[in-house]
């Protein structure tokens, strides 16, 4: 509940390309299953090649 914000660089990116795929979730282009998929997916690939997690 609220609003979230994670302070790194690639936060508003991410948040850009999941809205995304919400808002086509949303409007039938794609499936609620398929939005979600893709987007754990490109978070992933994402936080990876930003080099996260540190360690």
């Amino acid at each position: 509940m609220g609003i979230q914000y994670v302070t790194i660089p690639e936060f508003q990116a991410i948040g850009t390309s999941v809205g995304k795929l919400f808002t086509a979730a949303i409007t039938g282009q794609i499936t609620v299953e398929q939005a979600l998929a893709s987007a754990q997916s490109s978070t992933e690939r994402e936080m990876k090649r930003a080099g996260y997690p540190k360690q």
